[in-house]
């Protein structure tokens, strides 16, 4: 019902490597609603559609990483801060998403060096929440509204949501192997910047990148319509496990009304068995 990808996300991402956890279908639903469908399938639908809608499909020359973009990425892999120097405004969002962005990888890569699966993917979806905060804090729908004077701001924003997006779904491969690579699809990476190496680059997303839109990863679960038919599907498993029931007729000739008068019928107590 919910997919390979989703279930093994949830064990994962709920439960401590070699450790046991409670299970139920509820929790199982949660998970992919709060952290697959909102925030990840969110992101993703939102910065595709809207390279779609306000580029054509397709972003323009200048708007990829800038040198400093990447000189500061680097930087803050080298000296391991995690906190973007203070600027401009749009500068300050552009490198608060780029500083985490860019430490992203030896973080996880620390986690999963541990065994700490379930830490590993909670440090990708900081990166993906700050993804959809970035989103709101530039608005693309208030810069689209003057392209001439915004439109080289507005690419940038995009690029820099697709370049999260790409190094998130190579590091979330080995969780969702078929929805990572649909979104590296989705974005345009090619298999140049697909890549474990190239996790740790940013920029490395070509800057007239082509989107290409698909269906939704992670469509929302009516949660209590999903419980139902799984309550529906467990009783039928159950009773088709069972074997089948066959009755043995007590008596193969009819007996008479007469005959079954004689009868001799009694309740009585069992007192000792």
């Amino acid at each position: 019902m919910f997919g390979v990808d989703a279930l093994r996300f949830f064990l994962l991402r709920t439960f401590p490597f070699g450790s046991d956890g409670n299970f139920s279908n509820e929790a199982l639903i949660q998970t992919i609603n709060v952290d697959l469908a909102n925030d990840l399938g969110n992101l993703l639908s939102r910065t595709v559609s809207m390279v779609g809608k306000y580029f054509g499909g397709q972003l323009p020359e200048g708007s990829g990483a800038s040198e400093s973009d990447r000189h500061l990425a680097e930087e803050c892999v080298k000296e391991h801060f995690i906190a973007a120097p203070v600027g401009p405004e749009d500068n300050a969002y552009d490198m608060s998403l780029i500083v985490q962005a860019a430490n992203l990888r030896n973080l996880y890569e620390d986690q999963m060096e541990r065994f700490a699966f379930q830490n590993g993917l909670a440090e990708i979806f900081k990166v993906i929440d700050r993804a959809n905060k970035y989103i709101d804090e530039n608005a693309p729908w208030v810069l689209a509204k003057d392209m001439e004077a915004n439109g080289s701001r507005l690419a940038h924003v995009m690029y820099n949501l697709l370049e999260t997006l790409r190094i998130c779904a190579i590091l979330l491969t080995p969780f969702i192997p078929t929805s990572a690579a649909e979104v590296l699809r989705q974005i345009g990476a090619d298999a140049a910047c697909s890549t474990w190496d190239s996790a740790a680059r940013w920029g490395a997303l070509p800057e007239t990148v082509a989107v290409q839109r698909g269906e939704n990863l992670f469509p929302r679960i009516d949660a209590e319509k999903a419980l139902e038919e799984l309550e529906a599907a467990a009783e039928a498993a159950k009773k088709a496990a069972l074997p089948d029931l066959e009755i043995e007729p007590q008596l193969e000739e009819k007996v008479d009304f007469d005959t079954f008068c004689k009868s001799d019928f009694r309740a009585v107590k069992v007192k000792d068995c």
